[in-house]
């Protein structure tokens, strides 16, 4: 990675401001985007640029031209398929968005999804390698970011993340506290990563020369949903978990994730080994 190369995060949420501070607290030039008032106000001061952006508004990604300045730029775009909806269709937001880029001397881009587009797996295990056969709208509109991200004129690279938790976030707290009925089976397998590690997973792959164009992102330990959530009860002084059966709400299917691939290209593992060291960590915080 060349000193001189800033870093454009596009879409600063709970995981892209903690990527944009890291690259800013290790020198790096960073612009960020967001229009959330309070994550604005916090990343200039780390003095993070920051732009506002709207893809709903066919004039707003134009801004994103000023972002690269004089030298190469990096690119992590962290964008749900719920910021593409707006404009119709999944493949035209995301060309524009990628035309407008293509403006800017991008050196490396990297672009976060999710593993919902492995699909329903019955339990098996899946890696960075598995071909993705979604099976729910949301999934299939995650594979049809993908693709149109890997069509870029840039070297465009897909990280899949499983589901991030951290300080703030942790997966089902609320619905603990409250004593509501879980959505799902006990039994189904849940994979997890923590918000640093993901931030710190997606930088690796924009840094590293060996890193193919689809990684994985999990902590490595999938866990049955029962014993996450058991867990999780006992940390937070909870009743035990109750199961309604059915889907669950978001990410459906049951998969374990194996991002030893990953890894091994990279050269890189999480902080977090498993669920456990991290909720420990996020209830501190």
């Amino acid at each position: 990675m060349s000193d001189a190369t800033s870093l454009l995060v596009v879409g600063a949420g709970y995981v892209g401001a903690q990527l944009a501070t890291r690259a800013a607290m290790a020198g790096r030039r960073v612009t960020a985007t967001t229009r959330d008032g309070a994550r604005r106000a916090m990343l200039e001061a780390q003095r993070i640029a920051v732009v506002p952006l709207d893809l709903a508004d066919e004039a707003s990604p134009a801004a994103l031209v000023t972002a690269g300045g004089a030298g190469p730029i990096d690119v992590c775009c962290l964008l749900t398929p719920g910021a593409f909806t707006a404009r119709g269709t999944v493949d035209g937001t995301m060309e524009m968005l990628v035309a407008t880029l293509a403006r800017l001397p991008v050196r490396r881009a990297v672009l976060s999804s999710s593993t919902g587009v492995y699909g329903d797996c019955a339990g098996e295990t899946v890696s960075a390698e598995t071909s993705p056969v979604p099976n729910d709208d949301r999934s299939s509109r995650l594979l049809a970011i993908e693709q149109a991200w890997r069509a870029a004129p840039f070297e465009a690279r897909v990280v899949r993340l499983a589901g991030f938790y951290g300080p703030g976030r942790i997966i089902g707290l609320e619905a603990l506290r409250r004593g509501e009925i879980l959505p799902g089976d006990g039994q189904a397998w849940l994979n997890l990563i923590h918000q640093s590690d993901a931030a710190a997973l997606l930088l690796r792959v924009l840094e590293c020369d060996t890193a193919a164009a689809i990684e994985l992102g999990s902590d490595g330990t999938p866990v049955r949903r029962a014993d996450y959530y058991g867990h999780l009860a006992t940390r937070a002084g909870c009743a035990a978990p109750r199961f309604g059966g059915g889907s669950t709400t978001r990410g459906g299917g049951s998969r374990r994730c194996d991002p030893a691939s990953t890894w091994a290209r990279l050269g890189w593992r999480p902080e977090f080994a498993d669920y456990r060291a991290g909720i420990a960590a996020s209830l501190r915080a």
